[in-house]
């Protein structure tokens, strides 16, 4: 076996202190650079590239290598499963339905911001951004509000032990087989009891088809699994990325006051800038060559999204913000066939968030330093605010 000399590693102190500067250093300097982490991958730190590799089902695929060893569709399935579940999934994501959740999400957000700004400041990140898109996922999947801190609960323990924070995989093993319990007893009571398929996602999944293909309740099982983390998380990251950038610009913040119309052109900005996901995989099909570098057959591939929305081959002034930026072709939901399905819903809860909390205050101001968390879900844990009213 090949030895390769480590060149890039997420979590060390330079990285982690300063992410954007070591993606330039990729960029300029090795835009095909090898990690020894998650048993070591190939990271792909230009836009053009990552685009390229995202849309060739070809030569790299999504399935290699499970996160919890069996596949959750439709992430982590290929052609032509993959076209199966995306058709009979793209119903219940389409912008209409998204639309009908906006009056509940709003009472969401308006319910959890009041006792922060009757408090004048407080934790939006145990205020606001951890619980809001836990519940809307509730709410998505008819589940009973109650249920949101359990998910999220168990989430963030799973997330905290992974490689680089916790390095905890008996936790780790504990959590994912805690929400694989849940997504089983779950399917199996909608099993039992079904709710009007046409509403209920997982009563709509059972039993499904496209062409010659049957979804199977196990199926439908790795589908919860997958969204009872995925729905939520990464929208929990971007909520917070994006109050951080507005308590640090008061500029910004009387701007989009002054013009809220802006706003849903201001999250796409807040987004390119700081993805929650920073980087997702692909596998290898064949043997092949990035930038004279041998990739193997098998070999993990991953695409640094962050890195490429701030390319200057691609972005003028690409660590600017810049509201009127367009076209604005950021990577922070994915590209190619695997783009994350859940994009408007997670818009949504964005535009709502950052509009009720606006509207509400004459001012966001930091009250401590922030905690942000670290590759590949990159976040803010404690985000403490002074708001004037």
């Amino acid at each position: 076996m090949e030895t390769r000399t480590p060149e890039w590693d997420p979590f060390a102190p330079p990285a982690a202190a300063d992410p954007p500067a070591s993606w330039q250093d990729l960029r300029e300097g090795c835009p095909v650079a090898w990690s020894e982490r998650q048993g070591g991958f190939w990271v792909v730190s230009r836009y053009g590239d990552a685009v390229e590799i995202a849309r060739d089902s070809v030569r790299f695929n999504n399935s290699g290598d499970p996160q919890f060893g069996t596949p959750r569709p439709p992430l982590e399935v290929d052609r032509p499963l993959h076209t199966t579940f995306r058709r009979i999934l793209q119903p219940y994501f389409t912008k209409q339905r998204v639309a009908q959740l906006e009056p509940r999400v709003r009472a969401f957000v308006v319910e959890m911001l009041e006792p922060v700004l009757d408090a004048g400041g407080g934790d939006l990140a145990e205020a606001l951004t951890y619980p809001l898109p836990a519940r809307v996922l509730c709410a998505w999947l008819g589940l009973p509000d109650s249920e949101w801190a359990y998910l999220k609960r168990v989430a963030d323990e799973l997330f905290e032990a992974e490689e680089g924070r916790g390095d905890d995989p008996e936790t780790r093993a504990r959590c994912n087989e805690e929400l694989y319990a849940y997504s089983r007893r779950l399917v199996r009571e909608r099993v039992e009891a079904p709710l009007d398929p046409e509403v209920d996602l997982i009563s709509g999944l059972l039993g499904a088809s496209e062409g010659d293909y049957v979804v199977t309740e196990d199926d439908v099982v790795q589908v919860v699994r997958l969204l009872i983390v995925a729905g939520h998380n990464s929208t929990t990251g971007a909520i917070g990325n994006c109050i951080l950038r507005l308590a640090t610009h008061p500029d910004l913040q009387q701007h989009l006051r002054r013009e809220p119309e802006l706003l849903p052109v201001a999250v796409e900005e807040f987004l390119r800038l700081e993805p929650s996901v920073q980087a997702m995989p692909r596998w290898a099909n064949e043997d092949t060559e990035l930038y004279g570098r041998r990739v193997r057959k098998g070999e993990k591939v991953m695409l640094l999204w962050a890195s490429a929305n701030r390319d200057p081959e691609h972005f003028d002034e690409p660590d600017a913000c810049l509201l009127d930026r367009t076209p604005n072709d950021h990577l922070a939901f994915g590209r190619g066939i695997h783009r994350c399905i859940g994009m408007d819903l997670a818009r949504l809860e964005l535009r709502v968030a950052l509009e009720e909390l606006l509207t509400a205050t004459s001012s966001i101001e930091l009250a401590d330093t922030p905690t942000r968390t670290t590759f590949i879900r990159h976040g803010v844990s404690y985000l403490p605010v002074k708001l004037s009213a």
